[in-house]
């Protein structure tokens, strides 16, 4: 009866243990998804608030002549 008992506590433990992990990386997998969305969004909008670099046509100088 004690070893049964002790053999039970230890599951009990190992799956406590498993399910505290679990959680902390399930944790850490969203923060992680948050923070690169958070980014990506950031990113396309000091993108997108940029205004486009003129384009200038290149002239050759009348000095070239």
């Amino acid at each position: 009866m004690v070893v049964a008992n002790r053999a039970a506590r230890a599951r009990l433990t190992v799956r406590s243990v498993e399910r505290s992990e679990m959680r902390w990386l399930v944790a850490v997998a969203a923060a992680f998804l948050i923070v690169h969305v958070v980014a990506a969004m950031i990113w396309r909008r000091a993108s997108a608030s940029e205004a486009p670099l003129p384009v200038q046509a290149t002239t050759i100088s009348p000095l070239c002549d």
